[in-house]
């Protein structure tokens, strides 16, 4: 089941947390996603750092969800990921066949003992991974607070059963029935978020805005220590920085100096990005809690027979 979902309705959201008297406060919390899950864990850094391996864990935690709630009795298996995934043109086979073996390696998915069938062995999300994602959807549920009226603690709703893997869930449902995605609201900063760490460094520009007495915004750039704290070279992290510079986002204070300049543009585009952003979260919260919903009550008209 999927609540109903319309690009109009959620962009109207988006226009409404736009003004809301919490929406500095929301985008100062939502710059942390992601930064902090991943800071100083190069590994897990390197696990979502693209598109590509966020398609592939976002569909892990799906057919998850379908093996929990019993719509996918065999699990979660290879040939179930990658039959999915080559429905999108995010991730090939081959590389998604790549990244679930990465993925057994660094501990975040476990293989079920051996059955009947060698050749299909499900698979299921590790406490690790788990707790990684249900850290950042917490820190998502911290800034739409200050926007939106939550249905529970943040933290209780983070850990609370079949919550994030019924947002993946939700996530997945939606591409494949109307072909949304968040690149699309904002295909300019969609191009940096598509680069390899893109995220973490738009992140960081983010987080360490600051605007002065005379409108001027300007963001820290050390590459050493965003380097270190990514996990990713400085190479990358100047790449990224460039491709940035050149799509009018940023402009350098100084010749290899660390603060760069944002421009006007860049600022309005991070608001509005951001805005849709948590009205999109707010989303596939409320599609995750109406499945959960739904369930438990098919579970209660079964115990009162």
């Amino acid at each position: 089941m999927t609540i109903d979902f319309s690009r109009e309705a959620l962009y109207a959201h988006a226009d409404r947390i736009r003004v809301h008297p919490g929406f500095a406060a929301a985008k100062a919390r939502h710059s942390h996603v992601g930064l902090d899950v991943v800071d100083g864990k190069p590994v897990a850094a390197k696990l979502t750092c693209q598109i590509s391996r966020y398609a592939t864990l976002l569909m892990i935690l799906c057919h998850h969800d379908l093996a929990e709630t019993g719509e996918a009795p065999g699990g979660v298996t290879s040939s179930t990921v990658l039959a999915a995934l080559g429905r999108t043109p995010f991730a090939s086979r081959s590389w998604a066949k790549l990244m679930v073996r990465v993925y057994h390696r660094a501990g975040m998915i476990e293989y079920d003992p051996p059955g009947p069938d060698r050749r299909s062995r499900p698979f299921r999300p590790t406490p690790a991974l788990m707790q990684l994602g249900q850290q950042a959807i917490q820190i998502f549920f911290e800034a739409l607070a200050h926007v939106d009226a939550l249905p529970g603690d943040p933290a209780e709703l983070a850990q609370r059963p079949g919550v994030m893997t019924g947002m993946a869930r939700a996530l997945v449902d939606i591409y494949f029935k109307h072909r949304f995605t968040m690149i699309e609201p904002s295909p300019e900063i969609g191009a940096l978020l598509k680069r390899d760490f893109g995220y973490l460094i738009f992140g960081h520009l983010v987080q360490t805005m600051q605007t002065d007495a005379a409108g001027v915004t300007y963001a820290s750039v050390p590459m050493g220590d965003m380097s270190k704290r990514f996990g990713v070279s400085r190479a990358s992290v100047r790449n990224i920085l460039e491709l940035a510079e050149r799509l009018g986002f940023v402009v350098p204070v100084s010749k290899g100096g660390h603060v760069l300049v944002c421009t006007p543009r860049f600022v309005a585009l991070i608001d509005y990005w951001m805005a849709v952003d948590l009205a999109w979260f707010n989303h596939l919260l409320t599609t995750a809690l109406a499945r959960i919903e739904l369930g438990a009550a098919a579970d209660r008209r079964l115990a009162a027979i």
